[in-house]
């Protein structure tokens, strides 16, 4: 089943809606990075929060990138998206596993840690990326990004972000909201929006049967007439190819490779994001060597 991400706005066009249900996604993320379940929850909230932040990209070729830095033993979690919803994510330590809270919820803070930053690369092949970073504030991920949108948009935003992971880590459901206030947005509707928000039920279980996004969305913030803006796909792909790792090789040098060449004889780089292995013989590493 392929995942779709919806945007819609209000009928007095205060407010973006986003909402989508990432399930397939996070279960590919599962899949590639064989995770434990509180790493299911953490890089599949990334996850899911890169394919909603993919809305804000025209172009096929732009992309963002989301970097998690946190002082928790899970270790750094990046997602990158581009301008097709193409999703791939990696996780320094997707096998570390933490006791579920109190509430009997994955632990998702403490295996990111509360200590550290968020940072967001925009690359929209200008000459310069644009770079915004803030502190973590819980390490829940969506937390951490209401209050990046806070502090770099500086106006109203809500995150929701939720994996639901089953007793055979598989995933069961996942999915998220986006909803934030745009420029000149009617403040008096506020208090009606967070009414809204506290009777929206937890993310992770919306779509469980996989009811249609939208239609969850109408269901709970009927009273503003959403009107639907788009919908795109959103699905897990790494890019990755044998050209770029190449050129990854040739960037290490001449020494460096003589050194491979001289001690090895051969070198094999797997692809962070999708495990796939690509190989080189001394031939091969001779033929790289003398094109630098």
């Amino acid at each position: 089943m392929i995942n779709k991400l919806y945007i819609a706005t209000d009928s007095t066009e205060s407010f973006r809606f986003i909402i989508v249900d990432s399930t397939e996604l996070v279960q590919s993320v599962r899949d590639i990075h064989n995770t434990s379940a509180t790493a299911s929850a953490a890089l599949g909230r990334l996850s899911t929060m890169a394919s909603i932040m993919s809305h804000e990209l025209k172009n096929d070729k732009h992309n963002i990138t989301l970097n998690l830095q946190g002082n928790g033993p899970g270790g750094m979690l990046i997602s990158t998206v581009n301008g097709r919803g193409e999703v791939k994510s990696y996780v320094s330590y997707p096998e570390v596993d933490l006791p579920p809270k109190s509430n009997k919820k994955l632990d998702v803070g403490n295996f990111v840690g509360n200590d550290g930053l968020l940072t967001v690369i925009k690359d929209f092949k200008l000459k310069e990326p644009y770079i915004g970073q803030t502190s973590l504030v819980s390490g829940e991920i969506a937390e951490d990004f209401s209050n990046y949108f806070y502090q770099s948009d500086q106006r109203p935003t809500v995150v929701a972000l939720g994996v639901l992971v089953d007793t055979d880590l598989s995933i069961k459901s996942a999915g998220g909201l986006f909803i934030q206030a745009l420029p000149g947005y009617d403040e008096s509707l506020i208090d009606k929006l967070e009414k809204d928000i506290n009777n929206f039920p937890p993310i992770s279980s919306l779509f469980v049967n996989h009811e249609n996004p939208f239609d969850v969305l109408n269901q709970f913030f009927a009273d503003f007439d959403l009107k639907l803006l788009g919908e795109k796909e959103v699905k897990y792909l790494c890019d990755c190819n044998r050209d770029r790792v190449e050129r990854s090789l040739i960037s290490l040098g001449k020494e460096t490779l003589n050194e491979l060449i001289e001690e090895d004889g051969k070198a094999e780089l797997v692809c962070d994001f999708c495990h796939e292995k690509y190989n080189f013989t001394k031939e091969d590493l001779i033929k790289l060597r003398d094109n630098i």
